[in-house]
């Protein structure tokens, strides 16, 4: 493997990790406090396709016989399922611009501009 490929994977997946926290962040507000705040979600998992894109092609430009890059990748996969698993609960909201968390955790969809009297 030459060096600018072996560089280049690298960096496909610092920025595959960057994305995977950017879902995080994006997101933690409106699954810790109750209240409306802006769906993110979509955003969250444009970021999370992103980031598999990326690996993948880590992977590719590392070569098969690359064990670290395999390892990387499964730990990618591990997080990236666990964050569509915290995602789930708020993904039937994916049309609606606004997530409302109530007390018992669960998810009620609004559309802000459906509020004005």
């Amino acid at each position: 493997m030459s060096v600018v490929r072996g560089c280049a994977a690298v960096v496909a997946l610092g920025c595959a990790g960057l994305a995977v926290l950017f879902s995080f962040m994006i997101t933690t507000d409106m699954q810790t406090v109750p209240g409306l705040r802006d769906n993110l979600a979509p955003t969250a998992v444009g970021a999370l396709v992103s980031a598999a894109l990326l690996v993948v092609g880590a992977v590719a430009l590392g070569g098969r016989p690359s064990y670290a890059g395999w390892a990387v990748a499964a730990v990618f996969g591990v997080l990236v399922a666990l964050r569509m698993w915290t995602l789930a609960p708020m993904l039937h909201c994916w049309s609606y611009d606004s997530v409302g968390r109530n007390d018992d955790g669960s998810y009620s969809c609004v559309n802000r501009g459906d509020m004005a009297p």
